[in-house]
């Protein structure tokens, strides 16, 4: 089934020939000390404890004895197995025809001179707080300073999972040497250990380094002091919703049965429930509702779709995979009925704002992954229909509205490859919408999501810094799910009958403009001034307000 990797060569297992017999230099251990030769003199000898006595050539055979340490052998399924699994969305394993064009992206991404490995040199990613982590070369770009800059990427978009899917379409085991280490960087530095802080950044997720700035003293607590604008403008701040990445956690898990992994997954997922608990900060006594912290995406105001809800709701699925536990699903759903509606005017959330609501794509392919998810677990319900005719409606007003990000640059801060990448999202999103509509629907979604995907390979493969950590990381899983589609579609998700209507979905007010209104009329601070004398509340209030106290 497996096949043991050392080095670049693979072996397969049903092929291994049957060991037979051994000579006592055969069994025994590499760690064994080879024994000193008998010299025939007496043990008091000096002879016995010259390091002579022992020989050049048997002292070389006992330290090359060692070299497996350096490269362990690594048990790799071979890509047919993962295929047949069937564990992987959207799999494609490499050498088929559809990828061609990813394989040759991804053979340089691995080996050569400037392989994500190779770049850990440039910037020396080799501290305790640093190795593992991927260097944010794409922040050379637009940095003022001499080059190059120190930027660490923290795991954004998901490389872990990213390079686990590209062990598994290739039998690679270098891969390994990407995710193995980043996966425990990630685990032991990025993610804040405490219970001490804010409710919204307890066991949360850091973001990377400062965009186009050097890290100085940041390391992977994303801001330090020496950035602080000098106007003093607001600067400053924790982990946060759009960086929560756990997919990649749970299948390392699922790979090593690491139960810090494991423990990762539930902790990131836990801070989702804990962010958006209202009864956790200070405005609690007047309304322990909602925060809204798990699902705004670039201000405080903006609950539809986007990388916040999108990230949250991943990370609630990861959770409920991995533990079964329905809290998590509920979450989720309730994230869901909160940020986006079947009913929704699409052209007022201004998703064609490339730089505010880029991110509505991610959205979409978190909401397809609970569709199938509930399909998996034949769920077929009412949530299940919401749903789908969500994704239904924002795919049918995409196949008609969306244009490629790089027809407009002026509309664009900065000009890079990455804006290319992105594309593919658009596509794939496409896609999966497809998946649950209609003829002559569903045909129109693939063909645009054909031309939108040729368009980004065609406008990534023009830029010279094409091969940058942050391109990579968005190929690594958005391009294998375009081949994917360029191998052949999905079949049609089972439709269920009900009502077409859904109500109305009422605007979302975050916790902090729901107490501002309530404390714009008189019985608000009524409400507020019984709040304050109950002692409870006063012990309660006391104990948050020491918490948010930086």
């Amino acid at each position: 089934m497996a096949g043991l990797s050392r080095g670049g060569e693979r072996r397969q297992d049903p092929h291994t020939p049957a060991p037979g017999p051994q000579s006592e230099e055969e069994r025994r251990s590499p760690l064994t000390p080879a024994p000193i030769p008998d010299t025939g003199e007496g043990k008091d000898s000096p002879s016995t404890l010259a390091p002579s006595a022992i020989g050049q050539e048997t002292l070389h055979e006992a330290v090359n004895g060692l070299a497996w340490v350096h490269e362990p052998i690594q048990v790799v399924l071979p890509p047919e197995q993962w295929q047949a699994a069937g564990v992987l969305g959207h799999f494609v394993p490499a050498g088929h025809e559809a990828a061609a064009r990813l394989d040759t992206v991804l053979a340089e991404a691995i080996d050569g001179p400037n392989s994500l490995l190779a770049r850990r040199e440039v910037i020396d990613e080799y501290g305790w707080r640093n190795y593992g982590d991927l260097y944010a070369d794409h922040e050379n770009a637009h940095y003022p300073g001499p080059k190059p800059v120190i930027s660490h990427y923290n795991n954004q978009f998901d490389v872990i999972y990213g390079a686990i899917l590209q062990e598994a379409r290739t039998g690679n085991p270098a891969w390994r040497a990407v995710y193995d280490p980043l996966a425990r960087h990630v685990m032991d530095i990025d993610i804040y250990h405490t219970q001490e802080d804010r409710p919204a950044y307890n066991g949360g997720l850091f973001w990377p380094t400062d965009h186009y700035k050097t890290a100085h003293t940041a390391t992977h607590r994303t801001y330090s002091r020496h950035n602080l604008p000098p106007e003093g403008s607001p600067y400053g701040g924790g982990p946060g919703p759009e960086h929560n990445y756990a997919t990649g956690l749970l299948y390392y898990y699922y790979l090593t049965g690491n139960p810090d992994a494991r423990q990762a997954v539930v902790q990131l997922a836990e801070w989702v429930l804990q962010m958006d608990d209202g009864s956790q900060t200070p405005w609690g006594i007047l309304d322990p509702g909602p925060t809204g912290l798990a699902s705004a995406t670039r201000s405080a105001d903006y609950h539809g779709p986007g990388r916040g809800a999108a990230n949250s709701i991943q990370t609630l699925l990861d959770a409920w995979q991995l533990t079964g536990q329905r809290k998590y699903l509920s979450k989720a759903e309730e994230l869901i009925r909160r940020t986006i509606h079947p009913a929704d005017d699409i052209g007022q959330k201004n998703l064609l704002d490339a730089e505010n609501r880029w991110s509505y794509t991610m959205y979409l392919a978190a909401l397809a992954r609970y569709l199938e998810m509930k399909i998996q677990q034949n769920e077929l319900d009412g949530m299940y229909r919401y749903g789908q005719a969500a994704l239904v409606h924002y795919g049918a007003w995409m196949a008609e509205q969306e244009r490629p990000y790089l027809d407009h640059p002026g509309q664009l801060e900065y000009v890079t490859e990455a804006w290319a990448v992105q594309e593919l999202r658009k596509a794939n999103a496409m896609r999966v919408a497809a998946r649950h509509a209609e003829e002559p629907l569903r045909s129109r979604l693939l063909d645009r999501a054909a031309e939108l995907a040729d368009r980004a390979w065609n406008d990534w493969a023009g830029f010279p810094t094409r091969m940058t950590t942050r391109a990579l990381a968005v190929l690594l899983i958005e391009g294998v799910r375009d081949a994917y589609y360029r191998a052949g579609n999905d079949p049609p998700a089972p439709q269920i009958g009900g009502p077409k209507h859904f109500g109305v979905l009422e605007p979302f007010l975050p916790q902090r403009e729901r107490v501002r209104r309530l404390l714009g009329q008189p019985s608000g601070w009524i409400q507020l001034g019984w709040a304050l004398v109950q002692p409870n509340n006063w012990i309660r209030l006391i104990r948050t307000v020491w918490r948010y106290r930086n």
